[in-house]
């Protein structure tokens, strides 16, 4: 699978889990990076080119995206720490 394939199947995934329509952006210069704004009209997700090097990284990401979404705000990093240990 190619990487803009990859990104789609990420797209797809967090809007439906969340039920929302998202944009989702690479980094190719930060691979860590890991970023959500949700103050325009479609949230927007801006994720590290890691994503493709890193299956746990990409999973991470869909997880945060969803529940930033859901809660309607970037949630911090001790609460989600909480989250993942309880999936």
């Amino acid at each position: 699978m190619d990487d803009e394939e990859f990104i789609q199947r990420i797209v797809e995934k967090i809007q439906r889990l969340t039920g929302t329509r998202v944009e989702v952006e690479v980094d190719r210069e930060d691979g860590g990076k890991l970023e959500i704004e949700l103050n325009g009209e479609v949230p927007r997700v801006v994720l590290g080119a890691n994503v493709f090097q890193y299956a746990g990284f990409a999973r991470m990401c869909v997880e945060y995206a969803v529940a930033s979404i859901k809660q309607d705000r970037p949630i911090d990093v001790l609460e989600f720490h909480l989250l993942l240990a309880r999936n």
